[in-house]
């Protein structure tokens, strides 16, 4: 892959050679990282400005990746938007559920929910309102997503990592053996906009193969 990067012609960007870093064990961790960070260190409005052989990029991922990799380990029929709940931001939803996925201990989650930057949506991040509403939102989420309780509070978060990153990995080589580079940032990759149906086909094709036949793609 890193080859095929160097031989590739790109524009507002300068790739870098990419390696997967693990977390611990060959069973955490493993996403693709640019050894410069460039076209992941990128905002996404910057990263719509770079062309691959002269072309416009798109930059398609997967949808709700990590509860929908969870439901389908749980065998649990999965929400249509896992982060839209009535009465709450989005952005906070998705970073509360993840959050709760990763920390061990229920204070824990709390406070790293009530400190995050998104708690600004409704409060003062850090605030004795925001703690609160952290509370009020982790019994929220719990209670929509019963379908994978197990998996609160289970540091699991590594390990999903390394399901998505053998996702992409799949993704990135069979997009190689049809001659298209594209250009990962973890769950979502880079492509030109000419191969965008392509790629859209091939990651359903490695998901439903891998087994995840509930995971869907969406444009970022």
């Amino acid at each position: 892959m890193n080859e095929a990067i160097r031989t590739t012609m790109f524009t507002g960007v300068i790739p870098d050679a990419m390696v997967r870093i693990f977390n611990k064990s060959f069973n955490r961790g493993g996403r693709f990282y640019a050894l410069g960070g460039s076209w992941q260190s990128m905002s996404k409005d910057a990263r719509k400005q770079i062309r691959i052989g002269g072309e416009p990029v798109v930059e398609i991922d997967y949808k709700t990746l990590h509860p929908a990799l969870l439901y389908a380990q749980a065998g649990a029929k999965m929400p249509d938007d896992c982060y839209q709940m009535s009465g709450w931001p989005r952005p906070l939803v998705k970073v509360a559920l993840l959050i709760l996925v990763n920390a061990k201990k229920e204070h824990e989650a709390r406070a790293a929910i009530a400190r995050h930057d998104h708690m600004a949506l409704l409060t003062r991040p850090g605030s004795q309102e925001a703690y609160s509403l952290a509370s009020d939102l982790m019994a929220a989420i719990k209670a929509r997503h019963v379908g994978i309780a197990d998996a609160f509070h289970s540091d699991k978060g590594a390990e999903l990592m390394r399901l998505d990153s053998d996702l992409a990995e799949t993704v990135m080589h069979v997009m190689l053996l049809a001659g298209v580079v594209v250009l990962p940032v973890h769950d979502s990759f880079l492509v030109q906009e000419s191969k965008a149906e392509m790629l859209e086909e091939v990651m359903l094709r490695v998901a439903y193969e891998a087994g995840y036949e509930s995971l869907r793609v969406e444009h970022a």
